[in-house]
Parts: structure tokens; sequence; C-alpha cells
């Protein structure tokens, strides 16, 4: 899901929210553009995993910061995780951590660390769907894990069209257009 400029929570401002889990009880995704201030390295060793590599650490949402989740890309699942779309994996057993990493090709490339979610509660995400708050796209490992996330969210919206091209170029807050 792509936040539309004129979505006025800041948690959200230029995101673009991989939706893990949908469902009538609610609504779970990870915000996958807005890189945290540490290091994933910092938190993965205060629990002994063992750290060949230097980790991203990504905002998910406003809801449990203190609480990580891990997107990995693959070809295969890894049980204890979930698949999200295509070749996308979620997860947040620490205790698989391991089996994860030992599975990819390339873990620097191919995992992402988040604190926190994006979480709607039974028929919020929708009446935010309706209010033209998000915009939507297929999800696509290029987006998730893109070595540039500032890129993330323009990429997202031109992905969209010739149409929507113009949200890129809006400001911030509609209020100084």
């Amino acid at each position: 899901m792509i936040a539309n400029p004129v979505l006025p929570d800041p948690n959200f401002s230029r995101t673009v929210v991989l939706l893990c889990n949908h469902d009538e009880q609610g609504s779970f995704g990870l915000v996958v553009n807005r890189p945290a201030e540490l290091d994933a390295t910092e938190i993965l060793e205060s629990i002994n995993f063992p750290c060949s590599t230097e980790y991203g650490l990504y905002i998910g949402g406003p809801v449990s910061p203190s609480q990580m989740f891990y997107l990995y890309r693959s070809s295969k699942a890894v049980l204890g995780t979930d698949r999200v779309c295509d070749d996308i994996y979620v997860g947040m057993r620490l205790d698989m951590l391991t089996e994860v990493v030992e599975s990819l090709e390339d873990p620097k490339r191919d995992i992402r660390f988040y604190v926190g979610y994006s979480g709607w509660g039974a028929g919020q995400l929708e009446g935010e769907m309706e209010r033209k708050s998000w915009l939507t796209c297929d999800a696509t490992s290029e987006f998730v894990f893109h070595d540039d996330e500032s890129r993330i969210w323009s990429g997202a919206v031109k992905s969209l069209g010739e149409e929507y091209a113009y949200l890129v170029n809006a400001p911030i807050n509609p209020q100084w257009n």
C-alpha cells in the first residue's frame, strides 16, 4: 500500500506498507521505507544472535515498537514463517533466525528487520481505503528490498502509471500548495 500525500498521519507520510495479513479481524503490515536510527546488529547481539554482517533496521509502524519482525526474500519458506507474496516471507520468531539466515543466498541483501508494525482493527483499513488515504499496487521484492529506501515511495507511485505521477511532486503538507 502506498500512502497518499493527503494522509494526515505523520507515521505514514510518504510510506509504503507491505500488507502481510488482512482478514475480517483486521490488518497487519510493515512500513518498508522508514529506516531506524539503530542498526539491527546491536539488537541481534543483545539476544546472542551471531552477526557476521550488518543488517538494516526499519520502523515497521507505530504499534508495539519493542517487537521485532523480519522480512526475507527466498524461493522457499522456512518453517515458522509466513508467505506474504511471491518470494517474500515474514517472521517474528527470533529462535528461527539462524535457520532463516543460513537459507539465504545473500543475507545482507535478502533480509530486513523491523521494529513495530502497522495495524488496523476490523474495518478500519477499508475506511481509509474508501477515503483514498492509500493507493495499492502489487507487492514486489524490488520495492521491499530496494537498496535505496528513499526511492521506494516515489517508485511505487510511478508504478501506478502516468495518472499518478503528479503525486511524487506533491508537497508533504497539502496546505503548502
